[in-house]
């Protein structure tokens, strides 16, 4: 499959369309790159599509900082991988690369990290486990990292060891997995159960419905209009699951998962698609003996626009399945300190504190940092920061953005009503790109001004003396992939 690989906010053209379709051997690739080109250009034109990709000029595209697979009806796909990606492109059949993703690496590398953050210090990790990774398949590693730790989400409960490889693109990934969901269904039988089915029949079954009967059947006198409790595999998951599988079948995938899915759609031929999917979800809920559809149930979530955390958007030219990269990374930074960090309790998005209070004495402007870590009498607020921080700005400021610190601030003094000592940090993802601020970090301190005690701002050593009771900030830098 003709796969174009960039980066969150990265622009391509039809240049770039044209050069991987020649790499692929495609016949008439000018004019296939030009097909494709003004298929995306139609699918970035649609609003609610603007969060995805928008026309950057009249030939180029931009992508936004959303990761995932958009593939246009031609099969042709764009994958956005996380901004740690270089962009550099690359032959996919050289590519050799093994990736094994071994979840216990990991944890040791959060560890590590984690025991930086509660030292406020910081020592850069070891070399990475898969340095020998190409730059996509490493960009790949990140991403599918992430989506492990996304609560109510099938990729939490998928082993992404099975895959063996990451030369399939994102897309194949995904379907892949669904599919296996559905063999073990399959193997395991699939459920069935008595519906009150009402229709119109040529003989006498169950109970007779009068009113529709009268309506419907003054002239037909040799029919009754009844209605039966049936045993029947037409049921609420079922349909959701030959609703997802009917949405797949307008993909273009590899001719191993086309046959696969071309099997599943066999299996589900007597069952109909769901009519209203939301109250389909809902019946889904109430059912009993409805434990092995968990994790078929959750990809159907994905595929049927339901999952807010993977937004599925098309139209006639394109499909995109995408997910926002700084809740990815949220996610990820938050379920590995829950592992790492002994001896803290850990929230995320607490919201119990507010900036404001109203003339009514309303409690207004919810204060939500994405990381609350309690120990014992101290509380360090944490925010995850998917950026790369300009090296290239001023010194004293090491790229830190400054509306970043008021924000921290804001949570810090409140924070501060509840212990004494709160300290702030700032975590980055790990990359070459932030190698450089990392290191110029390490034996760097910084106090918010106001946190520090005024009767010494006049002493001569006022610069350097930090009471207990100022509020400190540091910066740390997440590890994204095991390292040794």
């Amino acid at each position: 499959m003709p796969t174009l690989h960039i980066a969150e906010y990265q622009s391509f053209g039809l240049e770039d369309i044209q050069r991987i379709l020649e790499s692929c051997g495609t016949k008439d690739s000018k004019q296939k790159a030009q097909k494709i080109f003004e298929e995306l250009k139609d699918f970035a034109s649609y609003e609610k599509n603007h969060a995805f990709l928008m026309s950057h000029s009249p030939s180029t595209l931009k992508a936004q900082n959303y990761v995932g697979t958009i593939q246009t009806t031609s099969g042709f796909c764009i994958e956005i991988l996380p901004k740690t990606f270089n962009g550099r492109m690359q032959d996919s059949k050289k590519c050799e690369c093994k990736i094994r993703f071994e979840k216990e690496k990991i944890k040791k590398a959060f560890a590590y990290f984690s025991k930086n953050i509660r030292e406020s210090s910081y020592t850069e990790s070891n070399s990475k486990e898969n340095s020998n990774l190409c730059n996509v398949c490493e960009a790949k590693m990140i991403l599918l990292n992430c989506l492990a730790t996304l609560k109510d989400t099938p990729f939490k409960h998928n082993d992404f060891a099975n895959l063996r490889t990451l030369k399939f693109p994102l897309l194949e990934i995904f379907v892949r997995m669904f599919l296996n969901e559905c063999e073990k269904l399959i193997k395991a039988g699939l459920k069935s159960d008595y519906l009150c089915i009402a229709q119109n029949r040529a003989f006498l079954k169950g109970k007779l419905e009068f009113k529709d009967h009268i309506t419907q059947n003054l002239i037909h006198k040799e029919r009754f209009f009844t209605s039966s409790d049936e045993y029947t595999q037409n049921i609420a998951p079922n349909r959701l699951i030959k609703s997802s599988l009917e949405i797949l079948a307008c993909l273009n995938l590899s001719p191993s998962t086309q046959t696969k899915l071309d099997s599943m759609r066999f299996i589900f031929a007597d069952i109909s698609q769901s009519d209203s999917i939301e109250y389909d979800f809902i019946q889904c809920n109430n059912m009993s003996r409805a434990k092995e559809y968990e994790m078929a149930l959750l990809w159907c979530r994905v595929f049927l626009r339901q999952q807010a955390f993977s937004p599925y958007a098309g139209r006639d030219r394109a499909v995109a399945f995408l997910f926002p990269m700084e809740k990815l990374f949220e996610s990820f930074v938050s379920f590995w300190l829950k592992k790492c960090a002994n001896g803290f309790s850990i929230t995320t998005q607490e919201s119990r504190k507010y900036l404001l209070q109203n003339e009514k004495q309303e409690n207004v402007f919810c204060l939500k940092p994405d990381i609350v870590m309690r120990g014992k009498g101290e509380i360090l607020i944490i925010d995850t920061k998917w950026k790369i921080p300009d090296s290239n700005s001023s010194e004293k400021k090491y790229g830190i953005s400054q509306s970043d610190l008021y924000q921290m601030w804001a949570y810090a003094s409140k924070y501060r009503l509840e212990s004494k000592n709160v300290r702030v940090v700032l975590i980055y993802p790990q990359c070459d790109r932030t190698r450089d601020l990392a290191k110029s970090w390490q034996d760097k301190q910084w106090f918010f001004k106001a946190s520090v005690d005024s009767s010494n701002v006049e002493s001569s050593n006022a610069s350097s003396t930090k009471l207990d009771s100022s509020i400190s900030i540091s910066l740390a830098f997440a590890p994204l992939e095991p390292t040794t």
